[in-house]
């Protein structure tokens, strides 16, 4: 094994579970010779031990870093600060991302983690965004753009844009890559394959062709030359990791 790959998401959100974990399945599908080097978990509502602390007056603290609701409180707060919370409900992303890049657990045990959150997300200079992911780090992903006015969501959107957040973190479309556009990042332009990007955040066609493409013709989600930039990230992967392996046991050859 070379890191796991953990699966959190917030409390009411236990009925994804299975759509998450397929959606990062279908991705990892795409990679059969590297696949079980990265096993998937879920802990879903995570918390530690260390989680909560009461304080004299009775209240209760959520301790930095040691649960997923200290996350999503801290970027509501972030939020009532920019009034975004009181006037739109939304939490920012970009205080996510910052938790998220300095959590000390990913610094002592190398891992990759899938964040869902049921909150509308924004970033500095965008109304809303329904994620952001880190290369070989971490995805945020919001359901609440996939929910209709009946309270339904719509899970076949919501596991295409899980699948493209998971694809921004194996390093599908790296900055210089061919056949790639700046759009929020660099993006995929081949047609029919998912790490394409819309800017009104409907993924709704590149959803039906996913969609058709898997039953029709058995095609992965992503095209080609994403499989290929895949291919070299976990190579490249595999590589760190021998490095390692062999200077912490003493047997790197020189």
């Amino acid at each position: 094994m070379i890191r796991n790959i953990y699966i959190l998401y917030e409390q009411g959100l236990e009925v994804l579970k299975p759509h998450i974990e397929d959606a990062v399945e279908q991705m990892m599908d795409c990679f059969p010779r590297h696949k079980a080097n990265y096993p998937i978990t879920t802990l879903g509502n995570w918390h530690s031990d260390k989680a909560e602390k009461m304080l004299p007056n009775g209240n209760i603290l959520l301790e930095p870093y040691e649960s997923v609701d200290w996350y999503i409180a801290n970027a509501k707060l972030k939020a009532m600060e920019q009034n975004r919370w009181q006037t739109r409900g939304q939490i920012s992303i970009d205080q996510l991302y910052t938790d998220l890049s300095s959590d000390p657990y990913c610094k002592k045990i190398p891992q990759w983690s899938v964040l869902v959150t049921k909150h509308d997300l924004y970033a500095d200079g965008l109304n809303f965004c329904l994620g952001v992911s880190k290369e070989n780090a971490f995805s945020i992903v919001s359901t609440a753009r996939f929910i209709d006015r009946n309270n339904c969501l719509d899970v076949e959107g919501f596991k295409t844009v899980v699948m493209h957040e998971f694809g921004h973190l194996i390093g599908l479309t790296h900055e210089g890559r061919a056949n790639t556009s700046e759009q929020l990042g660099s993006h995929c332009t081949n047609d029919g394959c998912i790490m394409q990007q819309r800017m009104d955040g409907d993924f709704r066609d590149i959803t039906r062709v996913r969609l058709a493409a898997k039953k029709l013709y058995g095609l992965p989600p992503i095209c080609s030359d994403c499989i290929e930039s895949g291919e070299k990230f976990f190579t490249r992967q595999q590589a760190v990791y021998d490095y390692t392996h062999g200077i912490l046991h003493g047997g790197r050859n020189t």
